[in-house]
């Protein structure tokens, strides 16, 4: 086993940016395996990786949704594709555990005669251990996203039993989380403590298809009395018009059914404001913009909105009465 230099993972994460044309921007790393360098990347999300060449190696991995994902997959860069074994991480607040995933799977594979696969080997050995921190491959502020979406979806099946799960456009990472049918609903979860929100691009907090836009605020809070997101996703197993979609749904959330884990995070619903977003919603849209979208160089735009500066805006109205008006 080698002792990998921890200033290596330092200097290639501070030379990557967000690609635009490309599907990963890397940086290959001092460590080879197969005659080729392996790599740490980053794809359009921001989401970080590391490929280890596996050769002609067989290796198998667990493709699972989790925040630690793993696939094997042909890539290219500069040459012919050749198959990496490609471990993921989603979260940012990861990221420090992630560099020590790098590392750890480094120090295994260099040298190694079939290095894909003390790769595989490695990884699992993490897996393992985050599997708290992974817990149906959400984090906490996830899972609390989550809860809150599940929330809106629930009084939007109670408004109209046959709302179509598949109006849910939250997990496919589109511009707004509902489009219902004469309104389109963007949901922001909100802990204990939250004292902002995250708006990511230029769309999310933009109106389209002449559908006016309610951005809906949930303070969500523990509860012992409360309910899980399991509990949610149970009864929405009996009430959507398809299971099909909820899963599919679900699966694009990352999160997945664990009997052996039960849930036991408990949530309740403390707070609702919604704020029809209107010209004067504290935002950056296309139209903020002198040429109408972002520089030349620009790829993504993410910014914090102070919720003292909206809740001015925000208009009584509970889950049951902005669920009526989006589907009426």
């Amino acid at each position: 086993m080698t002792d990998i230099d921890p200033t290596m993972l330092e200097r290639a994460w501070a030379v990557l940016t967000r690609p635009r044309a490309k599907e990963l921007a890397s940086f290959p790393l001092e460590v080879a395996c197969h005659a080729e360098p392996c790599r740490v990347a980053i794809d359009s999300t921001g989401a970080r990786h590391l490929l280890v060449p596996a050769g002609d190696e067989a290796v198998s991995v667990d493709p699972r949704p989790a925040v630690l994902g793993t696939v094997v997959r042909k890539l290219g860069f500069g040459g012919p594709a050749i198959a990496y074994v490609d471990v993921s991480c989603t979260e940012p607040d990861l990221f420090p555990e992630f560099d020590e995933v790098v590392t750890d799977v480094l120090e295994a594979v260099a040298g190694e005669r079939r290095p894909a696969a003390a790769a595989v080997s490695a990884i699992a050995r993490w897996r393992r251990l985050f599997r708290s921190s992974l817990l149906r491959g959400l984090s906490r502020q996830a899972k609390l996203g989550l809860f809150a979406e599940l929330t809106v979806l629930s009084s939007l099946v109670e408004a109209d039993p046959g709302f179509p799960v598949d109006a849910w456009r939250g997990p496919l990472n589109e511009p707004h989380d509902f489009e219902a049918a004469v309104r389109c609903i963007e949901v922001k979860g909100l802990s204990a403590v939250s004292d902002s929100i995250v708006v990511h691009g230029l769309e999310q907090l933009n109106t389209h298809g002449g559908r006016p836009l309610d951005l809906v605020l949930l303070r969500v809070v523990e509860d012992p009395d409360g309910r899980t997101v399991s509990d949610l996703v149970e009864q929405l197993r009996g009430e959507v018009a398809s299971r099909a979609d909820l899963r599919a749904r679900l699966s694009a959330t990352g999160w997945s059914d664990q009997p052996d884990r039960p849930d036991l995070d408990t949530f309740t619903i403390e707070e609702v404001h919604r704020i029809v977003v209107g010209a004067d919603t504290p935002r950056v849209v296309p139209s903020s913009l002198v040429t109408g979208s972002l520089p030349e160089g620009v790829a993504h735009l993410g910014y914090q909105v102070d919720l003292a500066t909206l809740l001015p805006f925000s208009t009584g109205a509970s889950l049951v009465e902005i669920a009526k008006e989006a589907v009426r």
